[in-house]
Order: C-alpha cells, then structure tokens, then sequence
C-alpha cells in the first residue's frame, strides 16, 4: 500500500497525537501547520454525523495556490472526498462533511450562528480577532450520542494584528514573564468564570484542557535547508526572529507612542463629568477581496474636573452610508443629549457638505464638524502625555483590547481609525475648540443594546453648555 502522507518525526506528531481540548501549533513559518490542521480534520470522517470547518481570515487566502482548499484536493480524494466548489465542502462516503469558510469582516461570524461542528480550525490565528474565536469555539459541539469527540486547533506565526491576544490566551507557553510556565505540548486546565479565561486545577468542574506545539522550519525535512530557509534568514530583522525562530517578544514600532501599561482598566467613569463621542469616518461602501479597509469609528470619553480622562465606549463599523449614519443616529439615543458629537470634517467643499448632513441628521444633538488639524501622530501625542501620566482610564468593555492593540501598534499597525477617534474626544473635551461643563440632572438610565450587541446602561444625563473656544 502507498502511503499518500504521514507526520513528520517530532513537532507535527506531537500535534496529531495531542489529547488537549484546545491546541495552538507553530509559532514559526515553515513547520507543516497546514498539512496538520488538513490531516487532524480527517481523524472522525468514518462518523456520519462528523462536521467540521477549517478557517482562514478571507476566503482568497484559502484559495490561493498552494492554499488550503488546493492541498486539501492533493489529499482529501484518497478518502474517497468529493468537492462542491460551490459550497466549499468535502463530503466523504460516510456522509461526514469538511467545510472551508472565511470570516473576512467582524460580523462574519454571525454566519456560524446555529452551527454545530466537532472539529474547528483556524490557519493563522493572529489574523482573526478574539472575539471570532470565542464566538466560533461556541460551535464546538455535538448531537447528544454521537461519540464524537469534539476539540478546536489552531496555527499561526507571531505577528498580525491579533498577535497580543493569542499571546495572552497562551501566555503559558509564549510570555517568557509568565509565571507558571508551561513546557511544550504540556497540558495545563482552564475555565471561563466570570467572564474571564481563568487557570484551574485539574479537579475543576468547568476545567478544559490547552496546550502550544512549536514547530520551526528545521523540524520539516521538505523545507531544512532549502532555499525557503534561506529565504528566511534574509528578512528584516523584526521578521526573521517572528518567523524563523518564533519570538513572540519583538515588536515593530510597539510603544512608540502609547504602551498597554499606561491604561488602567476601570468598571465606570465617574458620573459627575464632561463628555464627547468623536467619529473618525471612512468610506467603505465597497471592499475588494482580500482587502482590509478602514472602520468608521465612534469613540465617547469622559473628562472629570480635576482632568481625568476616561475612554468609555468604542463603536466600529465598515457599513454603506446610510448603515454608518443609522448607527451615529442610534448611538447619539444612546448617550444623549448632554454628549456632545464631534464629526470629523475633511477639508474642501465636499468635507463641509458631509458635515452638514450629519448635523441635519443628527438634530436634537450637540454635534458639529471639526476640522482636523495637524497630521495624525500630532494628534495623538498631544494625549499620549496625559495617557503616560495615568490620568486616561479605560472603561471594561469588549471593544477594550482592540483598541489597546491598536494604540499600542500606533503608528506602525495596519489601522489607526480608534486612535483618530480618541484624539477627536480628547481634544474636544481638553478645550480644544470645545467647552463646558455639567448643570443639573435628568434620571434617564434604561439599558440599551448597541449593534454589536453590548448592553450599554448611560450614566445620568446632564445638561451642558457648549462653546467654541
């Protein structure tokens, strides 16, 4: 008999042999991620009732030559596999199904919604946000009865815009300052309690098991010492150690301007305070494949008379005009009145007329256009001193990370539409073009739902008085 495709001798059988609910391979390029992840899909084909996805960002990068859905044509047919274009799906003789699917934009996940898989995968992880992960480890489940075993895995290389996140999830294995360090392929239990990803005992009732497999290119006997080795040794130097030798530390730009230390992590601002949402706009009404265009961004922030300043809410959208617009109108009920509304006003005749539009729009509100001046990174250092003096809270929310990920990576990160933003509100609320402060007070504290389906409670509504400076 022929044998189509086995394991490489360490790291990749390591992975395919791991008994671990939730496993992260790689960590480095070059050490045979994908052909794992496509092989351990494969284990429970025999089951009728198996269903399993495998996952990248955009579906063109699970396409592409030498991508996923290729390789998996070079392997998956010796299983008697059959393949729908159309659906994206491998169907195999038991009945057992294999989809590949994409989440491209946040709310893609949302596709998932009902889904039930026993096997899920992500090929490189830093490149999905954590809350596409949790929301997909959700549907990480089975029929009652069916003996299936159901587990997520996952590859990745440090670096992408998810890097901090996966680094925290693994912290064990990829914080060298971590505490309890965790050997390779080691099994350590964990529990979601309270919201929070906690490390328990064994014994824990909730206790689910993770681990990290590395793998570099010298483990793969196909790429040692071929040109794609070389290939690597010549990259930058921030690319070389992420990718050949799967640091996790090196940062490129990290902290230039803002550091995740700086923030501190608050349950509320105080009621008693000035406040400003900002919108930094963008146009994408229409985004090519594979593309990663900019958000629409609503940051509010809070300022206390002894000049403590609070980030209090973060809303981002990729939407058409009218979607964006609906989602500044449903905010603005949200916060509103007392909030005044800055909007970011391009300069030129264009930039005055959208202003205008969304001053029409939003009428009953404190909102203006604000033309922007100086470049972005002046905008952003005129807060980063206050930021690293501590008086700039961050309120607990689930846009948090994505927004410290952001600052952080500022000005080298792939976005900078929440750091616009809060250079918006700060300036607004520092006195620059905007002034007031609070008198009296209105009880209005019913709970709201924003799109991404967080519950927003307002603190009490104050009346203010605006002005231009």
């Amino acid at each position: 008999m022929t044998t189509l495709w086995k394991p490489n001798a360490g790291p990749q059988e390591r992975f395919l042999a791991s008994p671990a609910h939730e496993c992260l391979y790689g960590g480095a390029a070059g050490g045979g991620k994908s052909d794992a992840l496509l092989a351990e899909a494969l284990r429970q084909v025999a089951n009728p009732l198996y269903r399993a996805v495998i996952l990248r960002r955009t579906f063109p990068e699970l396409e592409q030559s030498g991508g996923l859905i290729d390789r998996s044509k070079d392997l998956y047919p010796a299983l008697g596999g059959q393949y729908s274009e159309t659906r994206h799906r491998w169907e195999f003789p038991s009945g057992a199904q294999i989809d590949f699917g994409h989440m491209q934009r946040e709310d893609d996940k949302r596709k998932y919604q009902g889904a039930q898989y026993a096997f899920v995968a992500f090929d490189e992880l830093t490149h999905f946000t954590e809350t596409q992960y949790l929301y997909l480890f959700s549907r990480c489940r089975a029929s009652v009865g069916s003996d299936l075993k159901c587990y997520v895995r996952a590859a990745t290389n440090p670096g992408g815009p998810g890097h901090e996140w996966v680094k925290r999830r693994w912290a064990a294995w990829l914080d060298k300052q971590y505490p309890k360090r965790a050997k390779a392929a080691g099994l350590h239990y964990y529990a979601r309690i309270d919201g929070q990803d906690v490390e328990v005992e064994r014994s824990h009732p909730e206790a689910r098991t993770r681990t990290f497999i590395p793998a570099f290119v010298a483990d793969n006997p196909y790429l040692s010492g071929t040109d794609y080795e070389r290939n690597l040794q010549l990259l930058p130097l921030v690319e070389r150690k992420r990718l050949l030798e799967g640091d996790w530390d090196i940062m490129p730009g990290r902290g230039l301007v803002f550091r995740r230390e700086w923030f501190e992590i608050v349950d509320a601002a105080p009621v008693e305070a000035q406040r400003a949402r900002f919108w930094d706009l963008a146009a994408t009404e229409k985004e090519a494949a594979g593309s990663d265009p900019d958000y629409t961004v609503g940051a509010r922030w809070a300022r206390t008379q002894n000049g403590l300043y609070f980030v209090e809410h973060v809303a981002r959208i990729r939407a058409r005009w009218q979607g964006i617009k609906a989602l500044m109108r449903q905010l603005a009920e949200i916060d509103g009145p007392a909030v005044a509304v800055g909007v970011e006003q391009e300069p030129g005749a264009s930039g005055k007329a959208l202003s205008a539009e969304i001053v029409q729009h939003l009428a009953g509100y404190n909102v203006r256009g604000v033309p922007a001046r100086g470049d972005k990174l002046v905008r952003a250092q005129a807060w980063s001193a206050q930021a690293e003096a501590g008086n700039v809270k961050v309120v607990k929310g689930p846009w948090a990370d994505a927004l410290l990920d952001e600052l952080e990576w500022f000005p080298e990160g792939a976005h900078d539409d929440q750091v616009d933003a809060c250079s918006g509100a700060f300036a607004m609320l520092a006195g620059m073009g905007w002034t007031g402060w609070w008198s009296g007070t209105t009880d209005d504290d019913k709970v709201h739902v924003t799109p991404e389906g967080e519950e927003v409670r307002p603190p009490l509504r104050h009346r203010i008085e605006m002005g231009e400076k």
